[in-house]
């Protein structure tokens, strides 16, 4: 009973401390879904501030325009100061550029709050799925990291909530308000004891896992598996790094995780969260175009609750295969409908979307995060991690960017080709993504050393 008792307490400690750490990226659910508020910054007549239709991309994309600044300065970051302070240190002001967009009534201030926050957005993807990843046990790793996704389902909700129910401004400094309490708690977070030893701190790294699993439970063989595993990989430069990527077990699933970061941004996943009211004003649902981008919000955050209680039972390769060709599949009927105008059948594209939504909720849209800190070998998790960002953001621009100009197009044109990259995605994770439930981080870097395995 009392072993239960210690395992049990362990077990909650994990839970907390990740739960907190999964917090920060309320802000990344802020940011993804305030562009919801764009449409009523138009429309309102009351104020000063004018984002007139050009500017409108520019807004969206920016994501992907600080993520390519970001990521080069993130991982180092990240591992010369430890995931944790790293992490303290960016919430720390990441309630100020939600009160800058807010109150300002220029449209230059409007642009500057918008960067820091996708800054902020940006740094937030690696830190915490490293820092949950190497705090958590493999038996509920999958578990754990499902929860950053659920807060961005959440956040994304509240926004576009806010957005319809609130005045614009009021909604936007609203988003200042769970930031400074996440920041707090993030405070009393334990350290990586992975980047512990990496830096030579065994004695630190012990008290960690101490923290971590109960202090009356053994730590000491898993201490001994982590030094075993990040011997002789300290990452004083990212020259280090770069020859480190020379290994094929170390190159392997960097190529494969930044394949999948770039099409899972072409098969259009960041339009659809980013555009949502002005998506369905151009395809002329008969639903209030606000009240469906809710929907939206809300079969995300149901169908990302439903992804973290299988994807431990299930595992991450199923639920991806599964869920890249449904979201494909979404967009082909979504597009058929729209460019054959077939009478009495406005509400198709919402279904199609909703399809879309709780696929990528379910499968395509938490995992992926969740691979980024399970699968990036230890000796090039900065750089490795880095390049797989970069990707990302590249893409979510190029995205973002040109989708205001493929609806004046056809918004069935740009499905089509959404769904093209979805059928790519799926062959990908097909032939060559391995699965990773229940398996230490240690047993994960020797998947890719073989030639002829998985």
């Amino acid at each position: 009973m009392t072993e239960e008792r210690t395992e049990f307490s362990g077990l909650w400690k994990q839970i907390f401390y990740s739960i907190v750490v999964a917090a920060a990226k309320f802000d990344v659910g802020f940011t993804i879904g305030w562009t919801a508020v764009l449409p009523k910054i138009q429309a309102d007549n009351t104020t000063s501030l004018a984002v007139p239709d050009a500017h409108v991309p520019w807004i969206v994309s920016m994501p992907g325009i600080a993520g390519v600044v970001m990521t080069l300065a993130t991982m180092p970051g990240m591992e010369a100061l430890g995931p944790r302070k790293f992490l303290f240190i960016i919430l720390l002001p990441a309630g100020i550029p939600w009160l800058v967009q807010a109150f300002t009534p220029y449209l230059s201030l409007l642009y500057l709050g918008r960067v820091v926050s996708c800054f902020i957005y940006i740094a937030l993807g690696p830190v915490t799925a490293v820092l949950v990843a190497e705090i958590s046990e493999p038996r509920i790793r999958g578990l754990l990291l499902s929860a950053e996704e659920i807060t961005v389902a959440i956040a994304q909700m509240a926004i576009y909530i806010m957005a319809h129910s609130l005045p614009w401004d009021v909604a936007t400094a609203a988003c200042a308000a769970p930031m400074i309490l996440v920041a707090a708690l993030t405070f009393f977070v334990p350290e990586s004891p992975y980047w512990l030893i990496r830096r030579g701190q065994k004695d630190a790294a012990l008290e960690s896992l101490k923290k971590l699993r109960s202090p009356k439970q053994d730590v000491n063989l898993e201490l001994q598996e982590i030094s075993a595993n990040v011997q002789g990989t300290s990452q004083p430069s990212i020259w280090d790094q770069i020859k480190q990527l020379a290994r094929p077990q170390n190159y392997r699933p960097v190529l494969l995780l930044a394949a999948v970061f770039i099409l899972r941004e072409l098969g259009g996943q960041h339009v659809v969260f980013s555009y949502t009211v002005y998506m369905f004003q151009k395809a002329g649902v008969g639903l209030d175009a606000f009240v469906c981008t809710i929907l939206v919000g809300v079969v995300r955050l149901v169908f990302t609750v439903v992804s973290a209680a299988v994807v431990d039972r299930v595992g991450r390769r199923p639920l991806l295969i599964a869920t890249s060709f449904v979201c494909g599949a979404a967009e082909v009927v979504g597009a058929v409908f729209l460019l054959v105008d077939v009478p009495g059948s406005s509400w198709v594209p919402l279904a199609a979307v909703l399809v879309f939504v709780s696929s990528y909720g379910l499968g395509i849209g938490p995992i992926p995060w969740a691979l980024l800190g399970e699968l990036i070998p230890t000796p090039v998790r900065s750089i490795g991690s880095s390049v797989c960002i970069m990707n990302f953001s590249i893409f979510t621009f190029v995205t973002s960017f040109i989708f205001s100009y493929l609806l004046e197009i056809g918004l069935g044109f740009a499905f089509v080709f959404f769904a093209s990259a979805h059928a790519l995605l799926t062959l990908l994770f097909c032939a060559f993504l391995p699965e990773t439930r229940g398996r230490s981080l240690s047993d994960l870097e020797d998947i890719f050393k073989s030639t002829s395995g998985n």
